[in-house]
């Protein structure tokens, strides 16, 4: 899909590049960048964009081949594709009507000026172009500058071209002609932008910069490109990447971008043959004969599972059947699954356990409604594949649900043995059930139901997403699912650890709904490369859903936050899920974890991420937390398997600030303890700092896990779309429709945040009152 149509060194080791990408290439606006990939393996990178043809559906991008992706990207030749483009990303640049505007391009960052340039020059500025370089044979795109600018001035180091010196040196000698420079543009090399920075600043003359900060996702959901501007973090792929420079804390910026240089000289040296691979710190692979022993059911004397009569009281008298499970500390060093799934002998043992009660309510507590009593009917007859049918009337990701939904404190909760004791283990069976059918249930079956010609768009393949795509292609309607990312799945697969939910099963589910005709897209960003009213007027759509799930982390907002050696834990997650870093250097993306880590939070994301700090080397993993566990938001199971594997609870605890070494990483965390005062809003009881009770807690990582905000990239490109003042889509809870006609919303996009099965929930009430409106054409 993303064909390399041109390719031309430009200087040793830099190249020009066009290559295939038409949703980018008709979006794309001076200043924006895209994300790259060149294989599977690969890292992410962000690379600023040069232009576009239109003609072509293809992009203009200039590389330097510096590091192993990088110079894998360079190798490359025409006709060759990349894996994933992404884009277009990041605001556009401020293309105003300043006067005289000075752009100057420093190595490759010549490339991305040339954009900005040119459209600053439609709006009637008089445009002065500067090119900097070390000597002359590393001028990049002299011709395109002097065409796009009213003149070009060039500067080198060693004085081969140009006046002998920096871009500033060549600034200075505009001003000293007597020039009144109103704003300048700096791209290239951070210390030349923040030379440039320096040197305006006291003349009062504007400075854009464009921030290349580390990123791994680019779509403002991972947190890991933050930087230091006025004080303030502010996310280069959302916020930028364009920046006031005199705002920009340079000195930190450079200090982040060193986070990973052992990682990327060791990966390098891999590449080129001249180093041995690290190995992988924690397996997929492990074997687990030795612990698969032999679970059997625990059944009472006298109880006779064969048969089917029996009353309530015998029942009752079977105990809830235990998971089997990997012993904690060799699931402490594997990614492998933790509960490995009932055996036939225990999920027919626990479904007899179901009472038959003539007033179910376990039903009502289901956010998708699945029918239980019937299922479990199935399993106790032994028909696990027909269980596995009426699970699937209403359920499109049971192998998913049975895993990671909180059933608890759902149908379980419902249940009535749970009046007296321990419920029927619901989320058990499901995942049972759906494994057994995964595994035994031979051909896929399928009958398409008759077509209504309605054709639909679904922003997002997270579990509200793929939830409406179930349930509308059984109606009959045409769908597409639109995913900014490579890989399907949404949270599903770069949010939750594969111990937890393997990404087969995710895989499994999704390739179900391809095969009843879900038509799937990846890397294509909706609200940037296509909008919502696009889909509408250009690609013929009838209505749209949007699920497109977690947006910008939620920082401490603590001294220190930035150091290196702290993730957010969408970052520190995604690395791990989505892009393989427990496997560096087979694949390329990076991790540092310490041998201390602190993990701040205390919900289902937080105990992901200490588990994974576990399995990635870290000798002591503390999760710090500034209320009780009571008021704690992660699953019982979650927090039972976290305490097992040697996570420890430091309660009532808060950061107060984060203490760094003299190269910038972090070391110590101060704390203070806190005590519960009166209820918030949501019920649970505020924590209250003590005074006096500060102390030092080493760590050499922080993972925060304190929730995020709605994506934003959708909500502020579609007009007519009510937001409320957190900038969450306002919805029907009854409908999930929003405010703009013929879209729908629901999942984390509606919520800021919730679990799967919520999501689900949502995805099911919208599809109904959709296909309502397919239907009819009422709003």
């Amino acid at each position: 899909m993303f064909e390399i149509l041109e390719k031309k060194e430009l200087a040793p080791n830099t190249f020009w590049f066009e290559a295939k990408a038409p949703l980018v290439s008709h979006a794309r606006k001076p200043g924006q960048f895209m994300i790259i990939c060149p294989h599977e393996k690969a890292e992410r990178i962000p690379i600023s964009l040069a232009g576009s043809n239109h003609k072509n559906d293809s992009l203009l991008f200039v590389i330097q081949a510096i590091g192993k992706t990088t110079n894998e990207i360079c190798s490359m030749k025409v006709g060759d594709s990349f894996f994933s483009i992404i884009g277009p990303l990041g605001e556009p640049s401020p293309i105003e009507d300043y006067g005289v505007v000075v752009c100057m391009g420093g190595g490759y960052g010549v490339a991305a000026l040339l954009p900005i340039a040119e459209e600053l020059r439609k709006r009637g500025n008089r445009v002065i172009g500067v090119i900097g370089a070390r000597d002359k044979s590393l001028i990049l795109l002299e011709e395109l500058m002097r065409e796009a600018c009213d003149e070009v001035r060039i500067s080198t180091n060693d004085g081969s071209y140009g006046t002998k010196g920096f871009v500033t040196d060549v600034l200075q000698e505009i001003l000293d002609e007597g020039i009144e420079v109103n704003h300048t543009f700096a791209i290239g090399p951070v210390p030349m932008m923040k030379a440039v920075s320096n040197m305006t600043k006291p003349l009062h003359i504007g400075c854009t910069v464009s921030l290349n900060a580390l990123m791994v996702d680019g779509t403002g959901m991972c947190g890991g490109c933050r930087v230091n501007v006025n004080g303030a973090s502010k996310f280069a792929c959302y916020h930028g990447p364009d920046f006031d420079g005199h705002q920009v804390d340079f000195d930190e910026l450079m200090n982040r971008q060193k986070w990973y240089a052992n990682e990327e000289k060791h990966a390098f040296a891999v590449y080129k043959g001249e180093e041995e691979p690290h190995s992988p710190l924690c397996p997929y692979n492990a074997d687990l004969d030795e612990i698969d022993a032999k679970w059997n059911p625990n059944i009472p004397d006298g109880i006779n599972l064969t048969n089917k009569k029996l009353k309530p009281k015998e029942r009752m008298s079977i105990p809830r059947q235990k998971m089997p499970e990997q012993e904690p500390d060799v699931r402490r060093k594997n990614f492998e699954e933790v509960a490995l799934g009932f055996t036939c002998a225990l999920a027919d043992a626990e479904a007899n356990r179901c009472i038959e009660c003539g007033k179910p309510k376990c039903i009502d507590g289901c956010p998708v409604g699945v029918d239980i009593p019937r299922f479990m009917k199935h399993i106790k007859a032994g028909d696990y594949l027909e269980a596995a049918k009426v699970i699937k009337e209403t359920n499109v990701l049971p192998a998913i649900c049975g895993r990671v939904c909180p059933q608890e404190t759902q149908c379980e909760i419902k249940c009535m043995l749970a009046n007296k004791g321990e419920s029927v283990a619901i989320g058990r069976l499901e995942r049972f059930v759906a494994d057994y059918e995964r595994q035994y249930g031979g051909e896929f079956e399928w009958t398409p139901p008759t077509p209504t010609g309605k054709k639909v768009a679904i922003v997002g393949s997270g579990p509200a997403g793929l939830t409406v795509a179930g349930d509308l292609i059984a109606r009959g309607h045409e769908v597409h699912v639109y995913e900014a990312l490579h890989r399907l799945g949404g949270v599903l697969i770069y949010g939750i650890p594969e111990f937890r939910l393997p990404n087969d099963v995710v895989e499994m589910e999704i390739d179900g709904l391809r095969k009843k005709g879900v038509h799937f897209y990846t890397n294509a960003l909706i609200g940037k490369a296509i909008t919502v009213d696009e889909l509408f007027e250009k690609h013929g759509f009838d209505a749209v859903f949007l699920g497109t799930g977690a947006g910008l982390p939620r920082m401490m907002n603590v001294p220190g936050e930035n150091y290196k050696g702290v993730y957010t834990a969408n970052e520190f997650l995604t690395r791990i899920n989505l892009m393989h870093a427990d496997r560096f250097p087979e694949y390329s993306t990076p991790v540092t974890v310490g041998k201390t880590v602190a993990v701040i939070g205390c919900g289902n994301t937080a105990m992901d991420a200490a588990r994974v700090s576990l399995r990635m080397g870290a000798e002591k993993v503390a999760i710090v937390y500034r209320r009780t566990m009571a008021e704690a938001p992660a699953r019982a199971e979650e927090i039972q398997h976290a305490k097992e594997e040697g996570v420890e609870f430091r309660l009532l605890t808060a950061p107060v600030r984060l203490i760094g070494t003299e190269d910038g990483w972090v070391k110590e965390m101060e704390c203070i303890k806190m005590e519960l005062g009166e209820p918030d809003s949501s019920g649970r009881r505020s924590p209250v700092p003590m005074k006096g009770s500060e102390y030092i807690m080493p760590t050499e990582t922080v993972i925060t896990a304190l929730g995020f905000g709605v994506n934003p990239l959708v909500p502020n490109t579609t007009k007519g779309l009510e937001l409320d003042k957190w900038g969450v889509i306002v919805a029907d809870k009854a409908t999930g429709k929003t405010s703009r006609k013929g879209v729908f919303a629901g999942g984390d996009s509606i919520t800021g945040g919730s679990t799967v099965i919520m999501a689900m929930g949502q995805g099911r009430v919208a599809a109904q009152a959709l296909d309502e409106y397919l239907k009819t054409g009422v709003w």
